[in-house]
């Protein structure tokens, strides 16, 4: 009787699905590539939701989101509010070069061209301010605190002999009547005589009061050497406007005590200083020529910025310094009077350029390729940095910095990193290295707990999806060239128009179809017997109507269609069974079009006995 091989057979079920995984050790519940899939539907296999279409565009040098989305298409911008009111068209207002965007308060600020959009009037200024006196006389004199100018009416060393209400008197010292060390006093018939302090400077000439406002720190050049040393060496620098009036200024100085020319008036023009004594008659002229005096409110060139506690800021890499505006106020940088509302900057002892900045868990982040410079503190006086060797920004990657669930994530040239407060970890293993690492230009955003990062490089462009919760990755075809995310929605831009990643919350405009791609990793290293797949279900929903072909491919070989169904309607189950031919491993692939969701994988495992699989040869002898 001839003896027959019993061949055994188990059954194996695939229900919990991974990401994405490109690495050698690929595992048949992950997929190897795949094309607009996610894990929205975890454990089950889902395509990703249709996106809709917001409007062309063409263009893009930045996109922001505050109380509207504002994009920069070429030299226009456009902002479009959130309460449907009227949108927002400013053509030929910005230059066209990629953009630095950052938002405070009501307002989107714009570097390099240092420029402000009021989301509330729809308006754009500049943040900076220069004025020059072209020509005109320019004149100066010796104030108190509130701008008052005062003309005493008495004068000398002794004091008046019966003095009336409001009567000015500057008292004089013999040796230098004019000087500093004199004093001012107004006379009341209530307290006598009290001394008036004029420790300001009013300063007065045909449109100076326009261009700066109260608060403001500018910088004052070409101020004659003479007006200097009859008031103040402050006028040779950063001086403060303590108030406006008209075409004046009220400037807060430290008066030059040795100056024996301070209780005058200097009218300043082109051809000379002319200085006039408090009492009209005394006079000196100091002949030119003299240059223009100009005055500017000054705004850092700045690579890459970010908000924290009413503050902006940002890094020049050519300075290796990091700025922080004044409290509040985005349009001064080089405001220090020594309180908590200063300016702020530091210089940085690492090398190399800044490549990313960003906000998270309370602290300001500054990144190089090769580091991190982390700030903290609560006023200029407490701030504190410290500086960390990790794997920093990619150069290129500063858009793929995201904040999502109090974690931040980015690109480095080790790959995708995740910073919680401590230590960078990397996030992306499961992805090939080679690819992340020649990346030339990235964009991230986030939404509903999922990174969005896309990257270009050499080998093209792609879009990876990173679901922060359940720590799996996927691949959506590639549009993102420009992100933008608003909590509620993420933009994303593929050169030609604005898309909304989520459909559903958007009113109209949907893609017609999802083209989708799924292989999986190689089937049969699970087993240490000679088995294979002889019989293979592949179950899963269709969502909608949806044409589906699953593949498979044996021990490496051409792709072979192994069923092929067309739905006709909604929430339609399907079964996509097939026989085997003998092999030692397996990869399945399905294509479509639509929405679908894999639901299970069943396999039944036979054993290979009376004959060896393909891909071993036994030696003999």
């Amino acid at each position: 009787m001839t003896n027959l091989n019993q061949i055994n057979s188990q059954r194996q079920l695939l229900r919990v699905f991974g990401g994405l995984n490109e690495g050698y050790a690929c595992s048949e519940a992950e997929l190897s590539e795949e094309k607009n899939f996610s894990s929205r539907g975890y454990p089950a296999l889902e395509t990703r939701k249709p996106r809709r279409k917001v409007r062309e565009a063409a263009g893009m040098n930045g996109m922001y989101h505050l109380n509207g989305l504002l994009t920069v298409e070429g030299t226009t911008l456009r902002y479009a509010p959130d309460d449907g009111s009227a949108a927002v068209e400013l053509k030929g207002a910005l230059s066209d070069n990629e953009k630095r965007l950052v938002g405070m308060g009501t307002k989107v600020l714009i570097w390099p061209d240092k420029m402000s959009f009021d989301t509330v009037s729809g308006t754009l200024s500049a943040l900076g301010s220069s004025w020059q006196q072209g020509g005109v006389s320019l004149t100066v004199t010796p104030c108190d605190a509130a701008g008052v100018v005062y003309t005493p009416n008495l004068f000398g060393a002794t004091e008046p002999e019966s003095p009336e209400n409001g009567d000015v008197w500057l008292k004089q010292a013999e040796d230098a009547p004019w000087s500093y060390r004199d004093a001012l006093k107004l006379y009341s018939t209530a307290g006598g005589w009290q001394n008036i302090l004029l420790n300001y400077c009013r300063v007065t000439c045909k449109g100076l009061g326009e261009a700066f406002k109260a608060g403001d720190t500018v910088t004052l050049t070409g101020i004659p050497s003479v007006v200097k040393n009859a008031y103040s060496s402050d006028f040779s620098g950063d001086v403060v406007v303590d108030d406006v009036a008209g075409d004046s200024v009220i400037l807060s100085i430290a008066p030059d005590i040795e100056s024996v020319l301070y209780y005058g008036t200097c009218v300043v023009t082109g051809q000379s200083v002319v200085w006039t004594a408090m009492d009209g008659k005394t006079t000196q002229t100091f002949d030119g020529p003299f240059p223009d005096v100009t005055a500017q409110r000054r705004v850092p060139d700045l690579d890459w910025l970010t908000e924290h506690n009413n503050r902006v800021w940002g890094c020049s890499s050519t300075e290796n310094v990091i700025y922080a505006c004044k409290l509040g106020d985005a349009t001064n940088w080089f405001s220090y009077r020594g309180t908590a509302a200063d300016s702020y900057a530091v210089t940085v002892g690492s090398d190399g350029a800044f490549t990313g900045a960003a906000t998270c868990m309370g602290y300001v982040l500054f990144f190089k390729e090769n580091g991190l410079h982390k700030l903290y503190g609560t006023k200029p006086s407490d701030y504190q940095m410290s500086s960390i060797q990790c794997s920093g920004v990619a150069k290129g990657a500063h858009q793929s910095l995201c904040v999502i669930n109090e974690t931040l994530y980015y690109l480095s040239m080790d790959g995708v990193m995740a910073w919680d407060g401590s230590l960078p970890t990397k996030v992306s293993a499961s992805l090939d290295e080679e690819r992340l690492s020649h990346v030339t230009r990235a964009a991230a955003g986030g939404l509903v707990g999922r990174y969005y990062l896309h990257t270009e490089s050499s080998g093209g462009q792609r879009l990876l999806v990173y679901d922060t919760e359940k720590g799996l990755w996927h691949e959506e075809d590639a549009t993102g060239w420009a992100m933008c995310s608003t909590g509620r929605q993420l933009y994303l831009w593929d050169k030609e128009a604005i898309w909304a990643a989520d459909g559903s919350r958007e009113a109209s405009g949907e893609e017609d179809t999802v083209e989708y791609e799924a292989v999986t990793g190689d089937i049969g290293l699970g087993s240490p017997d000679d088995k294979y797949c002889s019989r293979v279900t592949v179950r899963l929903d269709a969502m909608e109507r949806t044409v589906v072909t699953l593949w498979a491919s044996f021990d490496g070989g051409e792709w072979q269609e192994m069923g092929r169904v067309d739905t006709a309607g909604k929430r339609v189950k399907v079964n996509l069974p097939f026989v085997s031919t003998r092999h030692d491993t397996m990869r399945l692939r399905l294509t479509g079009k639509g929405q679908i969701a894999v639901r299970s994988i069943a396999m039944t495992l036979s054993s290979s006995e009376g004959g060896r699989v393909n891909g071993g040869v036994p030696r003999r002898g």
